[in-house]
């Protein structure tokens, strides 16, 4: 998804409120006058994700402030995933289409989202998790996916956070148990980045037990095909069906044109006007026939 006037404006703002906590004022000038010059030239391949990325390492050097680590925050929301998983499962399995209420309950964890929602708790995350249970895909994009993965030969499932990524592994299990000719492959990012999933969420949730999980190769916030690995870019041109889970993953991947259906939660308020939805509302949308509001 190229830049638009909203993510920019989003992206300055919150650089601005994280150098509120020095006093330097002429540093800061200098500071946010770079941030302002890497969007005035922004290419065409540039997204709000890959410049953020550069942004959040650009703040390092310039101030000497190390990254937020969330090494620990991913252990806690994982760990509280691990203790649902056989309630979830079985009241998944109970549901008159498991694989449905899988993909409605995996797109409910796309709410841990820490670049998105800085206040997210375990309060509300087991809300949205309860109120999922009466939720459902689009109906034709959802009899799409399944003629879909009828003919599949490959698919590739591209995680987005800790803590969802349990109900993805949930996720996966069920697909693969209803379309066993189907490779599945998980992706999840190559180096930590917020709080999104890498090798070790993928490790500790017990994913890497039952599939293949590669790293793409990368730190940006999303699945940015200019900057990922030369296999996991080959992984995904090759699939037959792709999940993109997330805001992130929609906006590095939307546009690419492959068979993609993206899965994630409307959480700011750009994706919120762009698809004429509520604040947390779920979408199960296809990269081929999305509607562009905008």
């Amino acid at each position: 998804m190229q830049l638009n006037t909203h993510c920019m404006l989003c992206q300055v703002k919150k650089q601005e409120q994280k150098i509120r906590q020095f006093d330097n004022e002429d540093k800061k000038v200098t500071y946010m006058k770079e941030i302002f010059r890497r969007y005035a030239e922004a290419g065409p391949e540039d997204c709000a994700p890959s410049i953020s990325s550069e942004n959040s390492k650009y703040f390092t050097e310039f101030w000497g402030v190390p990254q937020t680590d969330f090494t620990e925050i991913k252990k806690d929301f994982n760990a509280l995933m691990l203790q649902l998983e056989d309630q979830l499962k079985e009241k998944i399995r109970c549901a008159a289409d498991p694989l449905e209420a899988a993909l409605v309950h995996a797109r409910v964890g796309n709410y841990i989202d820490f670049s998105a929602i800085p206040d997210v708790n375990k309060e509300k995350l087991l809300s949205l998790i309860e109120e999922g249970s009466t939720d459902t895909l689009d109906e034709k994009e959802y009899d799409h996916f399944r003629q879909d993965m009828k003919k599949a030969s490959s698919l590739v499932y591209v995680t987005d956070n800790c803590g969802e990524i349990l109900l993805d592994k949930i996720a996966v299990e069920i697909l693969k148990e209803k379309y066993p000719d189907a490779a599945i492959t998980v992706l999840v990012r190559g180096f930590p980045t917020v709080n999104d999933a890498t090798m070790e969420d993928a490790e500790m949730c017990g994913l890497t037990r039952i599939t293949t999980v590669m790293g793409n190769g990368s730190d940006v916030p999303g699945t940015w095909l200019p900057g990922i690995s030369r296999e996991a870019h080959s992984l995904l041109e090759q699939a037959d069906v792709i999940i993109s889970k997330g805001q992130g993953n929609y906006e590095t991947l939307h546009g690419c044109g492959l068979n993609i259906y993206y899965l994630f939660l409307c959480k700011c308020d750009w994706f919120v006007k762009l698809f004429d939805a509520k604040p947390l509302q779920g979408m199960f949308v296809n990269e081929l026939r999305v509607k562009d509001n905008r």
